[in-house]
């Protein structure tokens, strides 16, 4: 009896040694580790990266162009009609897409027989936050989107308390593109102008983008203006704008990295933060 009590309690143990190791290999790997995966949008790239599968990335459009390390992957054109034989060639295990309308590029990919994963382009904060779950998901990273998720929220949660110092909420024309493209109500940076204690100057066009006209964003006065393509003094220069209040203060942001608005990924907030702390620097100096 003694013996077989034994027996049974080294069996025990050995199978509780099993189960640990088992634990600590699953800990370790996942079903994500070894993918092969092609994205084709700026904002994908840098989440994959963030996730910490950049390694894995065998190809990325001609627009990815952070981090650094992304600059010396396979390029694969651009991210609405990309080279299909390229991406082919790099035997994906999986290719990362935001949806387009315009484009066919995903059933082709399909037919191909290659696994895709086709996000929303996110248009707020709770958008940008569902894109980086159904990458996170995709990659067996989940785990890892969420504290990516967290993060950025712990970081909003100080601009939002850095928001009050502003006292009064300014104006801002967001000039995205030449000439006068900017961004209306149905754009994530219109939530983050917001959080950062400011509107933007159209944020009652029911639009993602459009081209708005000279003498509107004259008429609208803006405090602000946030040029991604055009330095300030050649704003300052346009006919017409020597009447607008921005202007006339020397408040015209030209140097903030585009990307960092434009993506709808993490980096934004970091976007945010930096134009926060100009827009302070603006509105408190005397």
């Amino acid at each position: 009896m003694k013996k077989f009590v034994g027996i049974a309690a080294l069996i025990f143990l050995i199978l509780l040694a099993i189960q640990s190791t088992r634990s600590v290999f699953q800990d370790e790997t996942s079903p994500g580790d070894g993918l092969r995966i092609v994205s084709l949008a700026p904002n994908l790239t840098e989440i994959l990266f963030e996730l910490g599968l950049g390694d894995q990335i065998v190809g990325v459009t001609n627009y990815c162009t952070y981090p650094p390390e992304a600059l010396e992957k396979e390029k694969v054109g651009g991210f609405i009609n990309p080279n299909l034989e390229k991406i082919v060639s790099l035997k994906p295990d999986l290719v990362v897409s935001e949806q387009w309308p315009s484009s066919r590029t995903v059933p082709r990919l399909r037919e191909f027989g290659l696994q895709v994963l086709e996000v929303i382009s996110p248009r707020s904060f709770e958008e940008i936050y569902q894109v980086i779950r159904g990458v996170g998901e995709a990659v067996d990273r989940s785990r890892d989107a969420e504290e990516l998720i967290d993060r950025m929220e712990q970081r909003l949660e100080g601009v939002q308390a850095r928001a009050s110092r502003l006292g009064r909420s300014p104006s801002v024309y967001v000039e995205i593109d030449l000439p006068s493209w900017t961004i209306g109500k149905q754009s994530f940076i219109t939530e983050a102008l917001l959080l950062c204690g400011a509107h933007n100057l159209f944020e009652d066009v029911d639009k993602r983008s459009f081209q708005a006209s000279k003498e509107m964003i004259v008429d609208r006065n803006p405090d602000v203006v946030v040029a991604y393509t055009v330095a300030a003094p050649a704003i300052s220069r346009r006919p017409g704008w020597d009447g607008i209040k921005a202007v006339q203060d020397g408040h015209i942001i030209d140097d903030l990295e585009r990307s960092l608005l434009s993506h709808g990924n993490h980096r934004l907030v970091e976007g945010m933060e930096q134009l926060q702390a100009r827009l302070l620097e603006m509105m408190e100096a005397p």
